[in-house]
């Protein structure tokens, strides 16, 4: 290839709005920047004055530069080079097209869009498979298990009523009490699997169901000296399933105790109006927080951060939310505590919200 072949119109490589083009060269056995223009260089952090004639230790973690060097490599011994990466929460796919002169690579065009969408969509479409799975998997649990525990409840209170032995009350109490628990998990079950059937729409006082959630936990906050303190300062009435955001709620919560060490911290939990449309309700804690690897794994079914979770509740959670057509959002730093809000639509058209699932 010539010089006069190998010029480049290096804007007809820059993806609008979406994405940046950057260059590089290899000089002294590394790796320099030349050139980087584009919208989503701000969106990743950067700016062509911390790239542009800096390595990629200039501007990037080492374990980013050891993984990128390998790609800069090969497309430098005149490879074209595709590989994906993330940036601050922004997912993208890098195009490395090495310009060669004589055999020779002189400078390599590399090209970055915005693929965070797709990956968004490519991830709630491996939820709602997984949550098929689930739900088929649920109701067959839930019928095989509902009807040897009904039996095993009934005949375990005729026990009781008749027993003459007091000192077996305590045991059968505790039987009974563990096959509530049982009921109850089948209940989880059931509702991941035919979430629509109990949805019970109608316009509830959220300040009241805040304050009853609030008093609800308030025996288990006390026995670790935790304050739950709600912040309302306007009453707000949802069209929404209100046993349902109990649950929730009361899931949050319960979390947030058990996060939060006996130490006398508070349980923060506000109600606000976001716009006309919508409200939102945060629950922040300032407890142990969740670790990155358990953050990611946080909605998957049947995945637990407690020795004893079934790992249905925040899955149950987010259903309830879903069915809503809510959206629930966590922020967590370990060490430091966790955030969650739930945003709700204020007045929504019931049948259609039901339709649409």
């Amino acid at each position: 290839m010539n010089d006069e072949s190998s010029a480049v119109d290096y804007e007809q490589f820059i993806p609008r709005e979406t994405g940046f083009i950057f260059k590089f060269i290899k000089k002294d056995n590394q790796f320099i920047h030349t050139f980087i223009e584009g919208k989503l260089i701000e969106k990743v952090g950067l700016c062509p004055d911390l790239v542009i004639g800096r390595s990629l230790t200039g501007f990037l973690p080492a374990d980013q530069v050891k993984r990128k060097e390998v790609f800069y490599e090969k497309a430098w011994n005149g490879e074209q080079v595709n590989y994906e990466g993330s940036v601050g929460g922004i997912h993208y796919l890098a195009v490395l097209n090495p310009i060669r002169v004589n055999g020779e690579t002189v400078e390599v065009i590399g090209t970055t869009i915005d693929i965070t969408k797709e990956k968004i969509r490519e991830k709630q479409a491996q939820q709602m498979e997984k949550l098929s799975v689930v739900g088929e998997l649920a109701a067959g649990i839930a019928h095989e298990i509902r009807n040897p525990l009904t039996s095993l409840k009934g005949f375990a209170k005729i026990v009781k009523e008749s027993v003459t032995d007091q000192k077996l009350i305590p045991y059968l109490d505790i039987m009974l009490d563990e096959m509530d628990r049982i009921n109850q998990i089948v209940n989880e079950f059931m509702f991941i699997a035919k979430p629509k059937e109990n949805v019970r729409f109608q316009y509830t006082n959220i300040n009241k169901l805040l304050r009853d959630c609030i008093q609800f936990m308030g025996p288990q906050a006390n026995l670790k000296s935790i304050n739950i303190e709600l912040e309302a300062e306007v009453q707000i009435n949802l069209n929404c399933d209100g046993n349902q955001i109990k649950q929730v709620l009361i899931n949050i919560l319960q979390n947030a105790i058990e996060a939060t060490e006996n130490n006398g911290h508070f349980i923060g939990v506000s109600l606000e109006e976001m716009s006309a449309e919508s409200v939102m309700i945060t629950v922040s804690d300032k407890g142990c927080g969740i670790s990155e690897s358990r953050f990611n794994r946080l909605f998957e079914p049947f995945y637990s951060t407690k020795e004893k979770g079934t790992g249905l509740g925040l899955l149950t959670c987010k259903r309830i939310i879903d069915l809503h057509h809510g959206s629930i959002d966590i922020e967590s730093q370990p060490g430091e505590g966790t955030t969650i809000r739930i945003v709700l639509p204020r007045n929504r058209n019931v049948e259609s919200m039901l339709i649409a699932e």
